[in-house]
């Protein structure tokens, strides 16, 4: 299998988030039905982008993220969640406005929404690389996260000489 490397570039991009609440299995305490969950969503996606009909979609590239962390979901309220994010955006490749997965999304329980991201900021991990109709997985390692946690950093610093006041977020690409 050839080794992935991903290019400064990919790593920046802008993407669409999906946002799952979890809150639905934290009643088992069964971290396997979570893992479970979050790779049938993983593989829903990478499924609906093989069998998309446009040559451009299915040509990609495109960037497949894992990411954990709080939402806030469907009533307003902090919840345990899970959000996949595909970079970069759809438009950006097929030349026009459309979502080959939202329609995969939206049958997984917790579903919450699609909104745009920054899966750098987010603290979001890639997965796999999805070009020519394949999903190639990132090798993930110690390198490979200091790469991350530096563009974390100079993301969010380029950011703040925009917006003053903003507040800086601890690096979570960091141990």
């Amino acid at each position: 299998m050839p080794t992935i490397e991903l290019t400064e570039e990919m790593l920046k991009s802008n993407g669409w988030a999906y946002l799952f609440d979890l809150s639905h299995l934290k009643g088992s305490q069964n971290e396997d039905a979570i893992n479970e969950h979050i790779r049938n969503i993983y593989l829903s996606a990478v499924e609906a982008l093989s069998k998309q009909r446009s040559k451009k979609l299915k040509k990609g590239p495109f960037v497949i993220w894992n990411c954990l962390r709080r939402l806030v979901g469907d009533n307003n309220q902090p919840t345990d969640g899970y959000v996949l994010i595909v970079t970069p955006f759809y438009h950006e490749v097929a030349g026009r406005d459309v979502d080959p997965i939202v329609e995969k999304m939206w049958q997984h329980k917790g579903y919450i929404r699609a909104s745009s991201a920054i899966p750098i900021l987010e603290g979001a991990v890639p997965a796999c690389l999805f070009e020519d109709g394949q999903a190639y997985p990132i090798e993930l390692d110690e390198e490979f996260f200091s790469q991350l946690s530096n563009l974390f950093e100079e993301h969010q610093y380029m950011l703040s000489l925009n917006n003053y006041g903003m507040e800086l977020r601890s690096n979570p690409y960091e141990n």
